[in-house]
């Protein structure tokens, strides 16, 4: 299935769909496949659940269907990846003609995990990290962007309370709500934490939504969180407690967070927890900055959304390692052949296959 072509698609999206084409016209994959030198690539999900026929869904990108993630593991496989866990990954990183690898990790800890996730790792038998915000767990934390979501689409108008002044929205069309969404969804972004937690009490108390019931039905709960921990298969990293922007959280903000998403995991599975993953974690949302965070806590690794495949220098940066995110708008087996070749993302670098300033 692909939805790239939707009018539900953000215009970045179109954008990337048509370099993945150009790419693959030019067979520069190809080229790619032969002299890259990639050693391997890091899978980003969020939610995996079968598609559901909604005319409004701004957040799909965050979600793939069970049968395509089965595609997915079984064409990375077919390419010559073999699918091992973080730890594994970066042993290695540190060790020579050691074979291509894979990572599967998911983030946030959605329930739709051990639902549709969980049951095709076990058929494929390959391992998966699940990075948890313990805020979610501890039914705590909102989910923004799902919060967000529910808030337009049940209302006919809404009022965003940006900081910088009141902003009116008319939201009685599709169209109309995915404007809005894109305009306050980027807006959010740029905000410190606290800000848009009373920006979503505001929002949820318009659209009279339940933010507690809300994450109850959509995340794992403790109970679920050690189950899952306990799973052959199943490695449980660290997602921050309440999934801010770290960028936007001044220094001990963002060492609090990190280091107690890692104490409440570790306290409630008995299980050390050595690897981490940063909220949202593009290039304006976790830096250097952050890495350093990361190291100097002690985690193993950390990984971003920079998109990327991962190569022997990583292993000098195993807290700033790129993912390909298996992303709702692009579940096509041949976009993801293309990603399998690292070509798009050092063109989109400029040639650097590092992505850490």
């Amino acid at each position: 299935m692909n939805l790239v072509q939707s009018d539900a698609a953000p215009a970045t999206y179109r954008l990337y769909d048509f370099a993945f084409r150009a790419i693959r016209a030019a067979r520069i994959d190809r080229a790619f496949d032969w002299v890259g030198g990639a050693r391997g690539v890091i899978f980003a999900l969020h939610r995996v659940r079968p598609y559901q026929e909604t005319a409004f869904q701004p957040n799909l990108g965050l979600e793939i269907t069970p049968d395509f993630l089965d595609a997915a593991i079984t064409h990375t496989k077919s390419r010559g990846f073999t699918f091992v866990t973080m730890d594994e990954a970066l042993r290695r990183l540190n060790t020579k003609n050691s074979g291509n690898f894979a990572v599967m990790t998911l983030d946030d800890g959605y329930n739709d995990t051990v639902e549709h996730a969980v049951p095709i790792f076990e058929k494929h038998s390959i391992p998966a990290t699940v990075y948890v915000a313990s805020g979610f767990a501890d039914r705590l934390s909102p989910l923004w962007w799902l919060t967000l979501e529910e808030a337009i689409k049940h209302s006919p108008s809404i009022i965003f309370p940006d900081p910088d002044g009141p902003i009116g929205f008319a939201t009685d069309t599709v169209c109309k709500k995915r404007a809005a969404f894109r305009h306050m969804h980027d807006r959010i972004l740029e905000m410190a934490p606290d800000t848009v937690k009373s920006i979503m009490v505001e929002l949820a108390n318009q659209a009279d939504i339940d933010v507690v019931n809300l994450c109850d039905v959509t995340c794992l709960d403790w109970p679920d969180i050690i189950t899952l921990a306990r799973h052959p298969l199943i490695t449980i990293g660290a997602h921050t407690v309440s999934h801010p922007v770290l960028a936007r959280c001044n220094p001990p903000e963002a060492m609090v967070e990190m280091a107690r998403s890692r104490a409440a995991i570790e306290d409630r599975t008995d299980r050390p927890v050595r690897h981490f993953s940063y909220p949202n974690g593009g290039q304006g949302h976790a830096g250097p900055r952050e890495f350093s965070m990361a190291k100097a806590l002690g985690f193993a690794s950390a990984t971003t959304t920079r998109p990327g495949l991962i190569y022997q220098a990583h292993d000098q940066w195993p807290t700033a390692l790129p993912r390909v995110s298996l992303n709702g708008f692009f579940q096509s087996i041949e976009r993801l052949d293309t990603m399998l070749s690292g070509a798009p993302f050092v063109l989109r670098n400029f040639g650097s296959k590092l992505n850490i300033s």
